[in-house]
């Protein structure tokens, strides 16, 4: 198991193939929401060079690759390559980078891409690093190029569709002591202000939009996400401070389990919102 780290945009998450699976579950539910790769407003071309950062399993960039020309130069950048697929397994316009996104880019990658895109990083900045994150990254960009970011405000998560009369009590005591360990982290930054950030670290055009992941075809996948995402936060948490909420491991699987047959039993969901803000390089 990858060690786990608190600070300096490190990931507040187990690295395993549960959890490279859970990714890839989470990454397909929010794209059945949004419904898009690339923001609308970033026009695309044959000849584009896109860094994905905090790329993970490179699922995003895969997607990419097959929906743009192979004459497109993909590069995925993560603090670790643990998540990295095989490369026999990628198309050759895809290449990966050891890279945290808090410190410089070498010179060979600044100022050299059309977009710059981030996913999901509330679990790994906590709320001073995002705009020194923001300023890195757009050392990355060519002038006119896009900074675009995905992320979730995972902490303010609800459970919808519960009978009346009835509760989902392990369902929510299971988002309760995941919204306490992360704040307690400092890894649950407003989502709402990454537009602002944007706009003050001097990107114009800056957009945003809010998916609310409600659709019925992902609840279940979103369900899974959830609460495996919960069970590998705890589990990270539990290794590194020992909270007292939590005394063992095998307490952490019970209130996973827990919460999942109240999800099941009760026919409810887990919601929250996915963040899109872009934003183009003068």
């Amino acid at each position: 198991m990858a060690k786990q780290v608190q600070f300096g945009g490190e990931y507040l998450l187990v690295r395993t193939i549960a959890e490279s699976e859970r990714l890839e579950m989470q990454y397909k539910a929010w794209q059945a929401n949004i419904g898009y790769l690339l923001h609308p407003v970033i026009k695309q071309h044959d000849n584009m060079r896109i860094a994905d950062v905090g790329t993970g399993t490179g699922i995003w960039l895969c997607d990419l690759a097959d929906a743009l020309p192979n004459t497109c130069q993909l590069e995925g950048f993560d603090i670790s390559d643990a998540m990295f697929p095989s490369k026999d397994a990628l198309p050759g316009n895809i290449v990966f980078h050891h890279q945290n996104l808090l410190l410089p880019f070498s010179d060979e990658h600044l100022g050299k891409y059309d977009v710059v895109n981030v996913r999901v990083m509330v679990v790994a900045l906590s709320s001073h690093e995002w705009e020194p994150a923001v300023r890195n990254l757009m050392t990355l960009l060519k002038p006119g190029g896009y900074l675009q970011w995905v992320d979730c405000a995972a902490h303010e998560c609800v459970i919808k569709g519960v009978p009346v009369g009835k509760e989902a009590i392990n369902a929510q005591r299971a988002i309760d002591l995941f919204r306490k360990t992360v704040t307690s982290l400092g890894k649950a930054p407003n989502i709402a202000l990454l537009r602002g950030i944007f706009q003050k670290s001097g990107l114009v055009s800056c957009e945003e939009k809010i998916y609310t992941l409600e659709n019925p075809e992902t609840r279940e996948n979103v369900n899974t996400a959830v609460v495996v995402g919960i069970q590998h936060i705890l589990t990270a948490a539990f290794k590194m401070h020992k909270l007292d909420e939590i005394r063992s491991i095998d307490q952490i699987m019970d209130l996973k389990e827990a919460a999942s047959q109240d999800l099941r039993n009760l026919s409810c969901y887990y919601c929250y919102d996915v963040h899109v803000v872009v934003g183009r390089k003068v």
